[in-house]
Protein backbone atom coordinates (compact mmCIF):
# COMPACT_ATOMS: atom_id res chain seq x y z
CA UNK A 1 0.00 0.00 0.00
CA UNK A 2 1.31 3.31 -0.95
CA UNK A 3 1.84 5.98 1.67
CA UNK A 4 -1.30 7.74 2.27
CA UNK A 5 -2.41 10.04 5.02
CA UNK A 6 -6.02 9.79 6.40
CA UNK A 7 -7.28 12.20 8.59
CA UNK A 8 -8.58 11.87 12.11
CA UNK A 9 -12.25 11.51 11.05
CA UNK A 10 -11.23 8.90 8.50
CA UNK A 11 -8.81 6.85 11.04
CA UNK A 12 -11.69 6.53 13.15
CA UNK A 13 -13.88 5.44 10.18
CA UNK A 14 -11.40 3.38 8.96
CA UNK A 15 -11.54 1.89 12.64
CA UNK A 16 -15.43 1.03 12.48
CA UNK A 17 -15.83 -0.52 9.61
CA UNK A 18 -12.98 -3.14 10.22
CA UNK A 19 -14.02 -3.56 13.24
CA UNK A 20 -17.81 -4.30 11.95
CA UNK A 21 -15.64 -7.03 9.33
CA UNK A 22 -14.28 -9.07 12.35
CA UNK A 23 -17.21 -9.11 14.41
CA UNK A 24 -19.16 -9.94 11.48
CA UNK A 25 -17.12 -13.56 11.37
CA UNK A 26 -18.32 -14.35 14.88
CA UNK A 27 -21.57 -13.38 14.63
CA UNK A 28 -25.10 -14.50 13.36
CA UNK A 29 -26.92 -12.87 11.28
CA UNK A 30 -29.75 -11.00 12.87
CA UNK A 31 -27.73 -10.50 15.95
CA UNK A 32 -26.54 -6.90 15.09
CA UNK A 33 -27.64 -3.74 13.83
CA UNK A 34 -25.53 -0.50 12.86
CA UNK A 35 -27.40 2.63 13.77
CA UNK A 36 -26.92 6.21 14.22
CA UNK A 37 -24.19 8.54 12.50
CA UNK A 38 -22.32 5.31 11.17
CA UNK A 39 -25.08 4.38 9.95
CA UNK A 40 -25.60 7.03 7.95
CA UNK A 41 -22.29 8.01 7.06
CA UNK A 42 -22.15 4.82 5.43
CA UNK A 43 -24.80 4.00 3.50
CA UNK A 44 -26.63 7.05 3.49
CA UNK A 45 -24.29 9.41 1.67
CA UNK A 46 -23.97 11.60 4.95
CA UNK A 47 -21.04 14.31 4.51
CA UNK A 48 -20.62 13.62 8.40
CA UNK A 49 -17.99 11.34 9.59
CA UNK A 50 -19.05 9.45 13.24
CA UNK A 51 -16.48 10.13 16.40
CA UNK A 52 -18.59 6.80 17.89
CA UNK A 53 -20.32 3.56 16.48
CA UNK A 54 -23.60 2.94 17.97
CA UNK A 55 -25.04 -0.76 17.24
CA UNK A 56 -28.61 -2.51 18.43
CA UNK A 57 -27.21 -6.34 19.25
CA UNK A 58 -29.77 -9.44 20.71
CA UNK A 59 -29.18 -13.00 21.10
CA UNK A 60 -25.73 -12.87 22.66
CA UNK A 61 -24.58 -12.71 26.32
CA UNK A 62 -23.31 -9.51 27.90
CA UNK A 63 -20.37 -11.68 29.09
CA UNK A 64 -19.97 -13.50 25.40
CA UNK A 65 -20.32 -10.50 23.62
CA UNK A 66 -17.55 -8.48 26.29
CA UNK A 67 -15.03 -11.65 25.54
CA UNK A 68 -15.55 -10.86 21.89
CA UNK A 69 -15.06 -7.37 21.62
CA UNK A 70 -12.29 -7.51 23.90
CA UNK A 71 -10.23 -10.41 21.75
CA UNK A 72 -10.67 -8.32 18.55
CA UNK A 73 -9.72 -5.33 20.18
CA UNK A 74 -6.62 -7.23 21.19
CA UNK A 75 -5.68 -9.10 18.15
CA UNK A 76 -2.66 -8.30 16.78
CA UNK A 77 -3.45 -9.21 13.66
CA UNK A 78 -6.69 -6.93 13.66
CA UNK A 79 -3.96 -4.33 15.17
CA UNK A 80 -1.51 -4.82 12.11
CA UNK A 81 -4.46 -4.06 9.68
CA UNK A 82 -4.78 -1.21 10.82
CA UNK A 83 -1.30 0.11 11.37
CA UNK A 84 -0.92 -0.30 7.92
CA UNK A 85 -3.52 2.57 7.83
CA UNK A 86 -1.39 5.02 9.97
CA UNK A 87 -3.24 3.68 13.26
CA UNK A 88 0.18 2.24 14.93
CA UNK A 89 -1.49 1.28 18.35
CA UNK A 90 -4.88 0.40 19.96
CA UNK A 91 -6.02 0.59 23.77
CA UNK A 92 -8.32 -0.83 24.82
CA UNK A 93 -11.05 -0.04 27.78
CA UNK A 94 -10.40 -0.59 30.83
CA UNK A 95 -12.91 -3.74 30.99
CA UNK A 96 -13.56 -3.22 34.86
CA UNK A 97 -14.55 0.05 34.66
CA UNK A 98 -16.16 0.20 31.72
CA UNK A 99 -20.42 0.09 31.46
CA UNK A 100 -21.97 -3.54 30.72
CA UNK A 101 -25.41 -3.94 32.06
CA UNK A 102 -28.47 -6.18 30.58
CA UNK A 103 -29.26 -2.75 28.45
CA UNK A 104 -25.97 -0.94 27.28
CA UNK A 105 -22.46 -2.12 26.67
CA UNK A 106 -19.95 0.23 26.53
CA UNK A 107 -15.97 0.29 24.92
CA UNK A 108 -13.93 3.07 24.82
CA UNK A 109 -10.87 3.03 22.76
CA UNK A 110 -7.99 5.22 22.20
CA UNK A 111 -6.52 5.04 18.42
CA UNK A 112 -3.02 6.37 18.19
CA UNK A 113 -2.28 7.50 14.93
CA UNK A 114 1.45 7.66 13.31
CA UNK A 115 1.51 11.37 14.14
CA UNK A 116 1.25 10.31 17.59
CA UNK A 117 -2.28 11.96 18.33
CA UNK A 118 -4.63 10.14 20.68
CA UNK A 119 -7.71 9.64 18.88
CA UNK A 120 -11.00 8.70 20.60
CA UNK A 121 -13.67 6.60 20.31
CA UNK A 122 -16.79 4.54 21.70
CA UNK A 123 -18.43 1.47 20.49
CA UNK A 124 -21.75 1.09 22.16
CA UNK A 125 -23.96 -1.80 22.45
CA UNK A 126 -27.59 -1.46 22.96
CA UNK A 127 -30.25 -4.35 23.92
CA UNK A 128 -33.77 -2.17 24.20
CA UNK A 129 -34.95 -4.42 21.40
CA UNK A 130 -34.91 -3.72 17.35
CA UNK A 131 -36.30 -0.30 16.55
CA UNK A 132 -37.62 -0.76 13.09
CA UNK A 133 -36.71 -2.95 9.45
CA UNK A 134 -32.87 -3.52 9.82
CA UNK A 135 -31.59 -4.62 6.00
CA UNK A 136 -28.35 -6.44 4.90
CA UNK A 137 -26.13 -4.30 2.13
CA UNK A 138 -22.39 -3.89 1.06
CA UNK A 139 -20.89 -1.01 1.99
CA UNK A 140 -21.03 1.66 -1.08
CA UNK A 141 -17.71 1.02 -2.90
CA UNK A 142 -17.42 5.12 -2.71
CA UNK A 143 -16.28 4.86 0.45
CA UNK A 144 -14.65 1.94 0.77
CA UNK A 145 -12.51 2.63 -2.17
CA UNK A 146 -11.14 5.49 -0.35
CA UNK A 147 -9.64 2.87 1.61
CA UNK A 148 -8.86 0.22 -1.15
CA UNK A 149 -10.93 -1.93 1.35
CA UNK A 150 -12.62 -5.11 0.36
CA UNK A 151 -16.25 -5.24 -0.01
CA UNK A 152 -18.46 -5.56 3.42
CA UNK A 153 -22.08 -6.94 4.34
CA UNK A 154 -23.21 -4.93 6.85
CA UNK A 155 -26.72 -5.66 8.82
CA UNK A 156 -28.33 -1.91 9.73
CA UNK A 157 -31.29 -0.34 9.92
CA UNK A 158 -32.79 1.42 6.83
CA UNK A 159 -34.06 5.22 5.90
CA UNK A 160 -37.41 5.31 7.05
CA UNK A 161 -36.16 3.26 10.48
CA UNK A 162 -33.01 5.40 10.87
CA UNK A 163 -35.76 8.79 10.23
CA UNK A 164 -37.79 7.51 12.65
CA UNK A 165 -34.89 6.83 15.00
CA UNK A 166 -33.91 10.41 15.18
CA UNK A 167 -37.28 12.02 14.83
CA UNK A 168 -37.96 10.76 18.34
CA UNK A 169 -34.51 11.37 19.62
CA UNK A 170 -34.30 14.90 18.83
CA UNK A 171 -38.01 14.84 20.69
CA UNK A 172 -37.00 13.17 23.87
CA UNK A 173 -32.90 13.99 24.33
CA UNK A 174 -32.70 15.79 27.83
CA UNK A 175 -29.98 17.79 26.03
CA UNK A 176 -30.66 18.73 21.98
CA UNK A 177 -28.26 17.55 19.39
CA UNK A 178 -27.48 19.43 16.10
CA UNK A 179 -26.06 16.58 14.60
CA UNK A 180 -30.00 14.91 15.33
CA UNK A 181 -31.11 17.82 12.77
CA UNK A 182 -28.43 17.64 9.81
CA UNK A 183 -29.08 13.71 10.18
CA UNK A 184 -32.67 14.12 9.29
CA UNK A 185 -31.62 16.70 6.36
CA UNK A 186 -29.51 13.89 5.16
CA UNK A 187 -32.18 11.63 5.22
CA UNK A 188 -34.88 13.69 4.26
CA UNK A 189 -34.92 13.30 0.74
CA UNK A 190 -34.26 9.56 0.99
CA UNK A 191 -38.03 8.07 2.68
CA UNK A 192 -41.27 8.00 1.56
CA UNK A 193 -43.63 9.97 3.77
CA UNK A 194 -46.08 7.71 3.17
CA UNK A 195 -44.68 5.17 4.78
CA UNK A 196 -44.67 7.12 8.38
CA UNK A 197 -48.56 7.06 8.15
CA UNK A 198 -50.47 5.18 10.99
CA UNK A 199 -47.07 4.51 13.11
CA UNK A 200 -48.10 4.49 16.82
CA UNK A 201 -44.28 5.82 17.56
CA UNK A 202 -44.72 8.99 15.65
CA UNK A 203 -47.32 10.91 17.40
CA UNK A 204 -48.43 14.26 17.20
CA UNK A 205 -46.98 15.40 20.12
CA UNK A 206 -43.31 13.81 18.93
CA UNK A 207 -43.31 15.50 15.94
CA UNK A 208 -44.60 18.88 17.33
CA UNK A 209 -41.95 18.44 20.00
CA UNK A 210 -39.27 17.89 17.45
CA UNK A 211 -40.44 20.63 15.05
CA UNK A 212 -39.96 22.88 18.17
CA UNK A 213 -36.85 21.87 18.86
CA UNK A 214 -35.27 22.38 15.68
CA UNK A 215 -35.26 25.73 16.16
CA UNK A 216 -33.47 25.90 19.34
CA UNK A 217 -30.37 25.13 18.01
CA UNK A 218 -28.10 28.39 16.48
CA UNK A 219 -25.56 28.14 13.88
CA UNK A 220 -22.69 27.85 16.87
CA UNK A 221 -23.79 24.79 18.33
CA UNK A 222 -24.01 23.38 14.71
CA UNK A 223 -20.55 24.79 13.63
CA UNK A 224 -18.62 23.57 17.18
CA UNK A 225 -20.65 19.86 16.87
CA UNK A 226 -21.27 19.09 13.61
CA UNK A 227 -19.43 21.27 10.90
CA UNK A 228 -15.70 19.87 12.83
CA UNK A 229 -16.96 16.55 11.53
CA UNK A 230 -17.33 17.12 7.93
CA UNK A 231 -14.38 16.93 5.60
CA UNK A 232 -12.28 20.18 5.20
CA UNK A 233 -14.14 20.46 1.72
CA UNK A 234 -17.65 20.60 3.25
CA UNK A 235 -16.40 22.36 6.57
CA UNK A 236 -16.00 25.27 3.94
CA UNK A 237 -19.30 25.27 2.43
CA UNK A 238 -21.44 24.54 5.66
CA UNK A 239 -19.38 27.24 7.96
CA UNK A 240 -21.52 29.79 6.85
CA UNK A 241 -25.16 30.32 9.00
CA UNK A 242 -27.31 30.88 6.01
CA UNK A 243 -26.22 27.11 5.19
CA UNK A 244 -27.42 25.89 8.81
CA UNK A 245 -30.46 27.78 7.94
CA UNK A 246 -31.32 25.98 5.26
CA UNK A 247 -31.05 22.86 6.86
CA UNK A 248 -33.57 23.63 9.46
CA UNK A 249 -36.04 24.57 7.16
CA UNK A 250 -35.86 21.52 5.16
CA UNK A 251 -36.00 19.41 8.17
CA UNK A 252 -38.49 21.46 9.41
CA UNK A 253 -40.69 20.95 6.03
CA UNK A 254 -40.09 17.20 6.62
CA UNK A 255 -41.71 16.86 9.76
CA UNK A 256 -44.71 19.19 8.83
CA UNK A 257 -45.20 16.60 6.06
CA UNK A 258 -45.45 13.64 8.35
CA UNK A 259 -47.79 15.27 10.19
Amino acid sequence: MENVIYTDLQLRELFHIEFLRWMGRKLKAGDCAVKGGVNLRLFFKSLRYSGDMDLDVAAIGVAELKELVMRILQAQSFRETLYAFGIKDIIPPDIKAAKQTQTTQRFKVHLISAAGEDLFTKIEFSRRGFMGKVIAETIPAIILRNYRLMPLIVAHYDAQSAALQKINALASRASIQARDIFDLYVLSSQVDRNAFKGLKSLNSAVLSKAYERIFEVDFGMFRDTVVSYLATEDQNAYSNSSYWEEVRLRVANFIEELK
